[in-house]
């Protein structure tokens, strides 16, 4: 997968799989209606794209015993993770990219992908692929970030020019860090029908500002010049002290978008 995420490539891998860990069991009492308002099949094949140590897979699966779920990451270190932990006959785990799907056409009735296209370089290809796995009537639900739907009042000087720097690094390697405000028209040029687009708002003070703070930028700095990474960690512990500080409040949304294949 080309793009601004290469897990194989971090330094800090066990760190990151922690983090990775921590934030795919983000808002996952949710989950279920999610998929429900997106158009999860009772039954049939289901893949997750990109599904690191299988944690959402885990859960896909649990929904209903009837489905089939494969979970596809590119990353072997993660997948080895995957299959240590337990899991349900119903679910499985393979190896491959989302730019060359390692299944015949046709073969699944749901396919599911968070926090993946912020990182293609190459999103309408994806699609592409996505679109000859996905049997005629089948969905996509994609859920992605747009790093500019994220705001901390009080802000500081120091983090609003981070966040920029973070996204200008993403983009350099690749990735659009506002994604999510382009997914519907990639969906719809792709050629997918029956468009369900929903923004999912995430509002909190000081313990989710900390949480923010010590879980994923840290991962984000890396995008920064190393000349740059002492200057955003400054701009990490501005967060940690505005956690401390009870006013304090963090605004941020998602973007869920889903489509049919015709």
């Amino acid at each position: 997968m080309q793009g601004s995420y290469q897990f194989e490539k971090l330094e800090s891998r066990g760190d990151e799989a922690e983090q990775l860990a921590v934030r795919a069991n983000l808002r996952l009492d949710t989950f279920p209606s999610l998929l429900e308002k997106h158009g999860f099949p009772k039954q049939g094949k289901i893949l997750e794209i990109g599904c690191a140590q299988g944690i959402r897979s885990r859960a896909l699966s649990s929904i209903d015993s009837e489905v089939l779920v494969i979970g596809l990451d590119r990353s072997p270190e993660l997948l080895e993770l995957a299959r240590q932990q337990e899991y349900p006959p119903n679910l499985e785990f393979a190896e491959g990219d989302v730019y060359d799907l390692p299944f015949p056409e046709a073969s699944f009735d749901f396919v599911y992908a968070r926090l993946v296209f912020m990182h293609l370089t190459q999103p309408r290809l994806a699609l592409e692929n996505i679109l000859r796995v996905l049997k005629p009537g089948g969905r996509l639900l994609i859920e992605d970030a747009d790093r500019d739907c994220m705001f901390f009042e009080p802000s500081t000087k120091r983090f609003q020019n981070f966040w920029v720097k973070v996204q200008e690094g993403q983009r350099k390697l690749g990735g659009d860090p506002n994604v999510g405000r382009r997914l519907a028209t990639y969906l719809i040029e792709a050629g997918f029908q029956d468009l369900n687009i929903e923004t999912q708002p995430i509002i909190g003070g000081g313990s989710e500002i900390k949480f923010l703070a010590e879980t994923l930028m840290p991962s984000l700095n890396v995008y920064l010049d190393p000349s740059d990474r002492s200057e955003g960690q400054q701009a990490i512990d501005d967060l940690m002290k505005l956690s401390d500080l009870p006013t304090a409040k963090m605004y941020h949304f998602w973007f869920a978008v889903s489509g049919r294949k015709a």
